[in-house]
């Protein structure tokens, strides 16, 4: 069979199935799909639900660590398949032009990190930010939670009355994070 022949509709219904066979609830909503993805590049295993349940052991997070025995939450971000500049920061390249890029960095959008208890509960696992690009996984680091907790704490301080309790932005240069899978090589075909 010729995966490229297949229409966007057949291949969508193929990752489904492949989800619901394997445990998943609804593997295709938003960027659920790429938590498999990570946590088998980690040895972690995945949640099976879009979200982990509210006042649970697991809640936060996204995937379990059974060799730390700690729960863990995934961020991840795609990189456009015309974005050159991001692609030579990630690669700490210099621009066309042969200038110094900027570092890259790397980071996550929290959606609800507005509670103490929130905040409580993402304290307590590890936090992991991925980079996709054409869907392959390229880049995973592991974000010190004390860093993760300091920002949410923040980002929460300095909220205005009224405005959004989602979109709470943790950003880190790629430089300060540990990277615990890499495969940036895939990211050198672009050039």
């Amino acid at each position: 069979m010729d995966l490229l022949s297949l229409s966007y509709e057949e291949l969508a219904n193929a990752l489904y199935m492949k989800g619901k066979m394997d445990g998943y609830s609804k593997v295709t909503d938003k960027t659920k799909w790429r938590e498999p993805v990570m946590a088998d590049k980690l040895g972690h295993i995945a949640h099976t639900k879009i979200s982990a349940g509210l006042n649970s052991d697991e809640y936060g997070s996204d995937a379990y660590d059974p060799t730390n025995k700690i729960y863990a939450e995934y961020k991840t971000t795609a990189i456009s398949d015309d974005d050159e500049a991001s692609i030579r920061k990630i690669l700490n390249m210099p621009s066309k032009s042969g200038r110094t890029v900027k570092a890259a960095t790397i980071g996550g959008v929290y959606n609800g990190a507005y509670k103490d208890s929130a905040i409580e509960a993402y304290s307590k696992i590890d936090h992991y930010f991925g980079i996709f690009f054409e869907e392959i996984c390229v880049l995973i680091a592991k974000i010190p939670t004390d860093e993760v907790i300091r920002q949410l704490t923040h980002n929460n301080q300095n909220r205005k009355v009224g405005a959004t309790t989602n979109l709470s932005t943790v950003s880190v240069p790629l430089s300060d994070a540990e990277i615990v899978y890499d495969n940036r090589q895939y990211l050198n075909k672009f050039f």
